[in-house]
């Protein structure tokens, strides 16, 4: 039973740390548009979806 609870807990936490990861480097790689929230490449200047200007 403690074995099956420590895969339990190594599992969970591979996955809660992955997910903080994809979102840290999704933070940093893209900007979202302040009209219709699109993920953008940070080198862009203009929205791909709607062509608002990005900061």
């Amino acid at each position: 039973m403690r074995d099956t609870l420590l895969s339990v807990a190594v599992l969970v936490s591979i996955l809660v740390l992955s997910a903080l990861v994809t979102n840290w480097f999704a933070r940093n790689m893209y900007n979202h548009c302040p009209k219709c929230k699109t993920m953008n490449a940070k080198r862009r200047a203009h929205c791909r979806n709607c062509g608002e200007p990005l900061g």
